[in-house]
């Protein structure tokens, strides 16, 4: 669900007139290539890495303000990539390219990669799966990040059963 939803807060904000890059930061399990049908051939790993440079974003010419940098393709450590300066020189130029940048993690649950992305951004907006992520954990990922110094902008609950009415 975190896919989806960085890619309507990424829609929702282009729709809206603003300049938004949406950067699928997950490595490891890249989505954005795929909900927007894009290549996957160069992105964000090889823009790390030194072998890409903006041409790896891609325009999406049916939202006017909407650009995203799929993943590309899947290095064999990408903690290493994100631990290059070229990630602070990258979101330093985007933000003065862009007025919302939006970042696709992987699950913090699932590495370091989500907490070093959260704390060199410097925000986050901490997301939840109803039925699967527990309070106790949930409050401390959002102490854990807020203690590093990122500002949680939010949080979302993903995936809320649907209640049926009953017939009467």
């Amino acid at each position: 669900g975190r896919s989806y939803l960085a890619a309507n807060l990424a829609i929702v904000f282009s729709q809206l007139g603003e300049r938004t890059l949406l950067v699928d930061a997950d490595m490891r399990e890249p989505r954005q290539h795929f909900l927007f049908y894009l290549e996957n051939r160069i992105g964000f790993s090889t823009l790390l890495a030194g072998r890409s440079r903006e041409e790896a974003i891609v325009r999406i010419p049916d939202l006017g303000g909407l650009s995203v940098l799929p993943a590309g393709p899947t290095p064999p450590n990408p903690l290493e990539l994100l631990n290059r300066v070229n990630f602070d020189e990258f979101m330093i130029q985007s933000r003065g390219a862009y007025d919302v940048i939006i970042v696709d993690t992987p699950a913090m649950s699932s590495g370091e990669d989500a907490a070093m992305i959260a704390v060199r951004t410097g925000a986050a907006l901490a997301v939840a799966r109803s039925g699967s992520t527990r309070v106790a954990a949930f409050t401390d990922l959002v102490r854990g990040l807020t203690d590093a110094g990122v500002a949680v902008v939010g949080t979302v609950l993903n995936e809320v059963p649907i209640k049926k009415k009953k017939a009467k």
